[in-house]
C-alpha cells in the first residue's frame, strides 16, 4: 500500500488490493454490459475468476476441473511413426516414436513384430515383443542434446600432419608429435573439408605402401610377412574398415563394407590394373573384433550367431532386447555360467560365475578346449558327422585337402541337399528357403573334401550332403594323426 504525500488520511483512502481487484472486475463487466455485447454473454468470458465459495469442500467436489487437461494431455502425441532403432548394437528393433509439437517425446516397442512382413510374405513371432532397450529408448535425448556434435570435426595433429603435406619417416611412419590422440582439441572444419582430408589420406597410404618400396615399408614396421604377401601388392590392402560401431546408425553394418570395397578405383589408379585385377580395402570380421558378437561363432559352427553366445560379451548389458530369452530358458532347465573379469549385470542370473583377470579369457577357453580333448570329453559321433574337425588339411597350403587333389580325374559329386545354380542365374534368394542356393563356380570352388578312414587306413572322399545321418556308415574318419597322400 502506498501513501499519497502531503495527506493525513492518505492511507485511508486506498482501498485494499483484494477490493481494487473487486472493483476493476465489476468495472470491465460494467463496461462490457454498456456496450453491444449482451452481459450474460460476457460474464461466460469471466468464469475462470468466480469467486470460490467458502463452503466448497474440496475432497467432494470442485466448481472447474478443466485446468487438468493441461497435465492430462501433457504426454498425449499428436502423431507416432515407426522406425528401426539401430543406435549402437545390431539388433534392430522396431521401436514407436510419439511425436508432439514436432519434437519426438517418447519411444516405446512397436508391439508388432507378429504384423509386419518382408517381401516374401514371411512374418515374425509375437514373442519376439516386447522388443527394446533402454538405450534405444534414451536415443531420443541424445537426439536433442544440446552436447551433440553438430559438425564434422578433425583432429588438431592429424589436421596439421594433412597440412604439413602428409610427412613420413623413411620406413613410411607418421612422427608422433602428429599422433597426440586423447591428448589434444579437436578443430572445426566444413564437411567439404572433411571429406577433402579422408580423400587425400586414402590416396596417400595407398602410394606409400603400394608395391615393393610399400612392402618393405610394412616388414619394417613388424608387419608380418604373410599379411604383406596377401596385399598382393596394393596398398589399399592396408586400409582396414570395420562396419561397426558408431557408424551402425547412418551406414549399417554393411555400409563400411561397400566403401571398402570401392576403394579399388583408388588401387586402379595407383597400379593401372584392369577393373577384375583391382583391390579394395579390407574389412575386420565383426565376429572377431565388434564387442558384444560371439567371437569365431562363424569360423566354428559355420552359422553367424546362436541365440546363446554368451562367450565375449555380457547379454544383459548389451544385448538387452534378447534378456527374457536367457529368463526363459533357465526356466527350462538351462544352465547359465558366466565369465568375466568382473561380477557383471548377467553374473546374478548365472547358476556359476568365474571372475577372473582381464585379458585372459582367450587362454581359459584354450585351457578348456585343451582339457576336452584331452580327456575326450566331447562327444565324438557328433564331432565326426557334424563338424569339419575330420576333414584332413594340407600341410603345404594350409588349406582343405580336396579329394581331386589326390584323386586322378575326379569330378565333384552332385549335390542334393544344395541346389547349384549356373553362375550368371540372378536367384531370388528368401529369408526361408528349402535348401541352400549356390553358382555352380561356388560349387566347383568348395570341391569335396577327404577324410581319413580308420577301418580301410586310407583316405576317402566326403561331401556337403554327407552330415549326420547323411554320413557314411562304412566309414569311421579320424580325428587326430597325420597321414601322408600322393597329390595328383
Amino acid at each position: 500500500m502506498e501513501q499519497r504525500e502531503g495527506s493525513e488520511n492518505a492511507a485511508a483512502s486506498v482501498p485494499s488490493r483484494r477490493a481494487f481487484l473487486r472493483r476493476g472486475g465489476q468495472s470491465a463487466l460494467l463496461g462490457v454490459a454498456l456496450g453491444s455485447v449482451p452481459f450474460r454473454e460476457a460474464l461466460a468470458d469471466f468464469t475462470m475468476i468466480e469467486p470460490v465459495p467458502n463452503d466448497v469442500n474440496p475432497l467432494g467436489g470442485y466448481p472447474n476441473r478443466n485446468w487438468e487437461h493441461v497435465y492430462r494431455d501433457l504426454y498425449t502425441p499428436d502423431q507416432t511413426y515407426h522406425y528401426m532403432c539401430g543406435p549402437n548394437d545390431t539388433h534392430g528393433c522396431l521401436i514407436k516414436a510419439s511425436v508432439k509439437n514436432g519434437v519426438v517425446m517418447y519411444a516405446d516397442p512397436s508391439f508388432a513384430y507378429h504384423k509386419a512382413t518382408d517381401i516374401y510374405g514371411n512374418k515374425s513371432a509375437a514373442r519376439f515383443d516386447p522388443r527394446a532397450c533402454v538405450s534405444g529408448l534414451a536415443y531420443i535425448r541424445r537426439t536433442y542434446s544440446d552436447r551433440r556434435i553438430k559438425g564434422a570435426y578433425v583432429r588438431k595433429g592429424f589436421k596439421q600432419w594433412v597440412d604439413d603435406g602428409m610427412p613420413r619417416d623413411a620406413n613410411g611412419e607418421v612422427d608422433h608429435k602428429y599422433r597426440q590422440r586423447g591428448k589434444e582439441d579437436f578443430v572445426k572444419v566444413t564437411h567439404e573439408e572433411a571429406a577433402a582430408i579422408h580423400a587425400k589420406v586414402y590416396v596417400n597410404i595407398a602410394e606409400t605402401y603400394t608395391g615393393e618400396e610399400g612392402a618393405k615399408k610394412l616388414e619394417e614396421q613388424g608387419y608380418d610377412p604373410d599379411m604383406v604377401e596377401a596385399m598382393h601388392g596394393a596398398g589399399t590392402q592396408t586400409l582396414k574398415h570395420r562396419g561397426g560401431m558408431p557408424f551402425n546408425a547412418p551406414f549399417r553394418i554393411g555400409g563400411f563394407y561397400r566403401f571398402a570395397n570401392s576403394l579399388c578405383l583408388i588401387d586402379k589408379k595407383i597400379r593401372g590394373k584392369e577393373d577384375k585385377d583391382t583391390l579394395g580395402g579390407r574389412v575386420w570380421d565383426s565376429f572377431s573384433w565388434h564387442t558384444d558378437l560371439p567371437p569365431g561363432h562363424p569360423m566354428v559352427t559355420g552359422q553367424q550367431s546362436m541365440d546363446f553366445d554368451l562367450l565375449g560379451m555380457n547379454w544383459i548389458a548389451t544385448k538387452m532386447p534378447e534378456g527374457h530369452w536367457l529368463a526363459e530358458a533357465r526356466l527350462h532347465g538351462a544352465k547359465v555360467v558366466t565369465i568375466a573379469p568382473e561380477y557383471q549385470s548377467s553374473s546374478n542370473r548365472a547358476d556359476e560365475v568365474f571372475v577372473i583377470r582381464p585379458a585372459t579369457d582367450g587362454a581359459l577357453a584354450l585351457g578348456l578346449a585343451h582339457v576336452i580333448m584331452r580327456d575326450k570329453l566331447y562327444d565324438a559321433a557328433f564331432v565326426k558327422t557334424q563338424t569339419d574337425l575330420p576333414l584332413l588339411l594340407r600341410a603345404d597350403t594350409k588349406k582343405l585337402l580336396q579329394a581331386k587333389d589326390i584323386i586322378p580325374g575326379y569330378t565333384n559329386v552332385s549335390l542334393v541337399r544344395t541346389k547349384v545354380v549356373p553362375k550368371d542365374t540372378k536367384a531370388g534368394i528368401a529369408a526361408e528357403q528349402a535348401t541352400q542356393i549356390v553358382p555352380e563356380d561356388l560349387r566347383e570352388e568348395w570341391g569335396d573334401q577327404v577324410v581319413w578312414d580308420t577301418r580301410t587306413n586310407s583316405a576317402k572322399p566326403v561331401t556337403r550332403d554327407q552330415t549326420g545321418t547323411n554320413f557314411p556308415s562304412d566309414i569311421d574318419p579320424a580325428l587326430e594323426g597325420e597321414y601322408t597322400v600322393t597329390l595328383t
